[in-house]
């Protein structure tokens, strides 16, 4: 079998920092919405608490790891599908919690 030599265009590629930033941010949104600490989170889903700040970091270059974004969704009780939305759109939902208390 040879090597797949296919080349993509510039509008094929997918830029995964931007999806792993969007991933990174809508889980720190989650969090903050099931009203949980770091410090209660990270043991939960397996890390340390400054992990879970490096992910959660908008400046962060890493993400979680698969085992850690699906303990995110069962912990936070989030629909899978909200990790894929905007995360700028879900921060929204913050404001909004805000409000009503």
């Amino acid at each position: 079998m040879g090597r797949n030599n296919h080349s993509y265009t510039d509008e094929q590629l997918i830029d995964y920092s931007e999806v792993k930033k969007n991933i990174c941010q809508n889980m720190r949104i989650a969090r903050k919405l099931a009203n949980i600490k770091v410090k209660d989170a990270a043991p939960a889903l397996g890390i340390e608490p400054e992990s879970l700040k490096r992910i959660e970091a908008p400046s962060s270059n890493i993400g979680p790891s698969l085992e850690v974004l699906s303990g995110a969704i069962e912990l936070y009780e989030k629909d899978p599908n909200f990790y894929w939305k905007n995360w700028k759109e879900n921060e929204k939902l913050l404001d909004t919690e805000k409000e009503e208390n």
